[in-house]
């Protein structure tokens, strides 16, 4: 009977020493990812980083030793978004490659705030729309997970277009960041002269294209006005009238090329000198 009480008494004291750990290894964990903080670069392709920040109070940083982070629903970091599930990295403050094994991210617990980042990746801009993810952030001490929190975090895609000269009228007109300037030399009746764009979108768009002068107009006499006729797009105007169109395509990114064709009307009899026009196209995405 002595026996038995003593290998009792042992395994009542192991058992007893966690839970009495436990309530001493309290505090509040805090997980939270602030739209306002986020970074979006823009380059050869589309890096977009979200901010995680991690805060415990002080029991729990005297207690605890690492910092876990899971994604809630898969065994990597993966983001659904209008088009297609995105894979995201998880970056460290100083934004470098953290490591996850057997899908768990670990960093030491080491001070009340530590900041980590999310990184998602597209080759050009991200579909218009909202992309969904979620982690799960445990606070462990010895392997032993002592305080958790599910969070969801949402990136929002803005509708954004991006317009460039294409290549073959680089060399023809000048000008760079959507301000661009055409000389187009000595005037003559009907010349015609050809440059093109490519339109970069995210999300469907309308054109606006509308002269300022209504045609040529000479930088002095501003009553001599020679009118024109462009064509765009398999649509010809004239420089008095104001062309709009629409462009629908479901979400995703689309690099559509537009050629212009300019054909100059009547010079005869019209005043020598230096005539000129605001030509505005604007992109509107929606």
């Amino acid at each position: 009977m002595k026996l038995r009480i003593f290998i009792l008494l042992v395994l009542s004291y192991w058992i007893a020493t966690p839970t009495a750990f436990a309530k001493r290894c309290t505090g509040n964990l805090t997980a939270t990812s602030s739209s306002s903080e986020v970074i979006e670069e823009y380059g050869n392709q589309v890096s977009v980083y979200l901010p995680l920040k991690i805060q415990v109070s002080d029991a729990l940083l005297d207690c605890a030793d690492e910092i876990w982070v899971e994604d809630i629903y898969y065994y990597s970091l993966v983001f659904s978004g209008p088009t297609e599930y995105k894979y995201a990295n998880l970056l460290d403050a100083q934004f470098n490659h953290m490591w996850a094994s057997n899908g768990i991210w670990r960093t030491p617990l080491y001070n009340h705030t530590t900041q980590m980042w999310i990184r998602l990746k597209h080759y050009s801009l991200f579909p218009a729309g909202a992309y969904y993810g979620g982690v799960k952030v445990s606070i462990v001490r010895r392997n032993r997970v002592i305080k958790e929190q599910y969070l969801n975090i949402t990136y929002n895609s803005q509708p954004q277009v991006a317009i460039t000269l294409d290549s073959t009228s680089q060399g023809k007109v000048s000008g760079s960041s959507g301000n661009y300037q055409i000389d187009l030399g000595e005037l003559r009746t009907n010349m015609r002269f050809y440059w093109g764009i490519k339109i970069l979108s995210n999300s469907s768009y309308d054109i606006v294209l509308d002269s300022e002068y209504n045609g040529l107009r000479h930088e002095t006499d501003t009553s001599s006005l020679i009118d024109y006729t462009l064509g765009f797009d398999n649509v010809k105007i004239s420089s008095s009238e104001r062309l709009i169109r629409s462009y629908n395509f479901y979400p995703g990114v689309r690099n559509k090329w537009f050629g212009f064709e300019f054909i100059l009307g009547n010079t005869e009899m019209m005043p020598a000198g230096v005539y000129r026009d605001h030509l505005s196209l604007t992109v509107y995405p929606r």
